[in-house]
């Protein structure tokens, strides 16, 4: 069965689930995983197939377990947003972080530009008021269905739009134990220290294991910002716990200078 492991980010966590913290450093958070039945039906309802190459509007329709269309104003706002998308392909290369717009009631709609043929899959990241966060795995069928080995190249260090990423972790990888990881940013070889606040946070996480049915969204340890005038960086702590062994691919999302940059990082969690 698909599953979306939903974190809570602490000293005490449970990896594979989306981390929410209250912004003040030194508070240790209770963790939980949500693993039931959705709350929600969500359908894609155009495009009939994307478009490798071309901007697609996807529209997503998401109705409740009684079939009744869901307003954006039944939904929390999660770091700043009602609904994330994690988006990403079969081989876990190219991913987009997505925040759709109500077009009406129940219809969802954002745009992105597959970078492949291949169908896509999106966790669709709600929160109905006055119930748990959720992870809802939903496919966008693309013209090629690929089923080819997913590429599990192990890097630790990245390059973006003339950023230069590196993950240093304080001890290995296993399955059920933690472990803190140490995310440096540079330029031409100096730090960068004017991270941007980016969805309450100075740095989003996600990562996708090679089983194409978990993920985990891990923001960065200590205080968040509160005002956009904040800046963060170079170094960001986070403390990952993973659950089971095998490949892992992580991306790390910050912005500078008002603009998205993304690093993607592979390791292997040992048994």
């Amino acid at each position: 069965m698909i599953k979306a492991i939903f974190l809570v980010f602490s000293i005490m966590l449970l990896t594979f689930s989306a981390i929410a913290q209250d912004g003040h450093e030194g508070h240790d958070h209770s963790a939980h995983q949500h693993d039931g039945e959705p709350e929600l039906i969500i359908t894609p309802i155009s495009p009939s197939t994307l478009k490798a190459g071309e901007d697609n509007e996807v529209v997503l329709f998401i109705q409740d377990k009684q079939a009744k269309p869901v307003d954006v104003s039944q939904f929390e706002a999660v770091h700043t947003r009602p609904v994330h998308l994690l988006v990403i392909e079969p081989s876990l290369n190219d991913y987009h972080h997505e925040h759709p717009v109500q077009k009406a009631t129940g219809q969802y709609a954002f745009n992105f530009t597959p970078q492949t043929a291949c169908s896509y899959r999106t966790w669709v990241d709600v929160q109905l008021k006055g119930s748990h966060q959720q992870y809802i795995p939903v496919d966008l069928k693309g013209a090629e269905e690929c089923d080819g080995p997913i590429d599990k190249t192990v890097n630790l260090e990245a390059s973006s739009q003339g950023y230069d990423f590196k993950l240093e972790l304080e001890g290995d990888l296993k399955a059920g134990e933690a472990v803190f990881a140490n995310m440096n940013i540079t330029k031409d070889g100096q730090p960068v220290d004017f991270l941007e606040p980016v969805m309450g946070a100075f740095a989003h996480m996600v990562g996708f294991y090679e089983d194409y049915e978990s993920i985990a969204h891990i923001h960065p340890m200590g205080k968040e910002p509160i005002k956009d005038t904040e800046r963060g960086g170079p170094t960001l702590r986070f403390h990952i716990e993973p659950e089971q062994a095998g490949y892992l691919k992580l991306f790390a999302q910050v912005q500078i200078d008002g603009r998205q940059v993304s690093a993607p990082f592979g390791v292997i969690v040992l048994e």
